[in-house]
């Protein structure tokens, strides 16, 4: 079942009461402008008790946080972002690859708000072909010493840790021999360097240099030289997640250019009036509400372990991102000269909608995952 059920709806709204309070457009403007981590956003889901959706366990676990990544993209895609790539992510990976030890340590720290985890696999020369990395972690002693590099690393510089993703065997398979080793960006050889990049301002994008970085055995999470696997079993759930930023970022950018085709009047009437403007917000309306169900089913078969879940989900992350990307260079449109200007959130729409296009695999990888399912072609990331 892909529509919305009563408990969802409570979900989003409870969520939403909380934005519209603490995310107000002024605030999420100037967490944009001053390219600042929304500190005080995460702060108050945490307050809340939202940030135990990271953690929780149970039936309909995905769909609810596909609804309220919904929710809080149509306020901000960078707090949406955030929530995932910094509690949600992590969380995950931890609650099913770590040792009791680093479960009973880190999740409850998660689901407090006071963990951030960030995630460390693409390389310069990795990107959708990750498992080309190169970072190497050999052992010395009873620890393992890390050298390489990541990059487009996801809020390294707010992270309390990062998860890397590093060669630690030799394997004839490159998919084989890889490792997560869970990391103190403090620790001494780790050097961060945040990138200047075109949108989602508030949240860092970082490249991680790491040098003799020294860490011990007891941090390797998962099972060693598996890490391929653990990767591999959490794209479901990140790209039924993206694709729900999506749908709720692409619901305020319908918002606002109906709202703006209503009140903005040329020759007399409404420009809503008008054929060829009304004509793109139905498009947008459209593909909203297909992506919204191609979401809402990719979770609800994340949640039943279905082997075509991984399959639904590039299936609603494709749909939904490329959805927003045109929705959000139409909705401009519509407001003309007006979305031209920061003084409305459709220009920093325009910037955001590009990075979901790209990050958790861009449109050609879900393409290549969507025609193999098909039973075409060979080529391509093996996730």
């Amino acid at each position: 079942m892909t529509a919305p059920d009563d408990r969802g709806r409570a979900l989003a709204e409870a969520i939403s009461e909380l934005c519209r309070r603490h995310l107000t457009p002024d605030y999420v403007r100037r967490c944009d402008d001053e390219q600042r981590y929304p500190e005080e956003a995460m702060r108050h889901l945490a307050a809340a008790g939202w940030a135990e959706l990271a953690t929780a366990t149970g039936p309909g676990r995905v769909r609810d946080l596909a609804v309220a990544h919904i929710a809080l993209a149509r306020h901000s895609l960078a707090v949406a972002q955030a929530f995932y790539s910094l509690w949600v992510l992590g969380g995950d990976m931890i609650a099913r690859e770590g040792t009791e030890t680093q479960r009973q340590e880190l999740l409850p720290q998660i689901a407090a708000g006071e963990a951030r985890i960030a995630f460390a696999l693409t390389e310069p020369g990795s990107g959708s072909d990750a498992a080309a990395l190169k970072t190497v972690a050999r052992e010395d002693g009873g620890d393992f010493v890390v050298n390489g590099q990541k990059v487009f690393t996801t809020g390294a510089a707010v992270a309390d840790a990062i998860i890397v993703v590093a060669r630690t065997d030799p394997a004839p398979d490159r998919h084989a021999g890889l490792s997560m080793l869970l990391l103190d960006p403090r620790l001494r050889g780790v050097r961060l360097n945040k990138l200047s990049k075109l949108g989602l301002r508030p949240l860092d994008l970082c490249e991680v240099f790491l040098a003799d970085v020294r860490v011990p055995a007891s941090a390797v999470l998962g099972l060693r030289g598996d890490a391929w696997t653990a990767v591999d079993g959490g794209l479901a759930l990140e790209r039924a997640l993206l694709a729900a930023i999506c749908v709720g970022a692409l619901e305020q950018v319908l918002e606002v250019a109906s709202a703006h085709a209503r009140e903005r009047h040329a020759f007399g009437r409404p420009i809503g009036s008008f054929q060829l403007v009304s004509a793109k917000l139905a498009d947008i309306k459209v593909a909203l509400e297909a992506s919204r169900l191609l979401t809402l089913n990719a979770a609800d078969a994340a949640d039943r372990a279905d082997p075509q879940a991984a399959v639904l989900a590039a299936m609603a992350k494709l749909h939904a991102s490329e959805a927003y990307v045109e929705g959000a260079r139409q909705a401009l449109q519509v407001l003309g000269g007006y979305g031209f200007t920061e003084d409305y959130p459709l220009a920093r729409h325009y910037r955001d909608s590009k990075f979901m296009e790209i990050g958790g695999g861009t449109s050609e990888i879900q393409r290549v995952i969507i025609a193999r399912s098909l039973g075409l072609g060979s080529e391509g990331s093996r996730s």
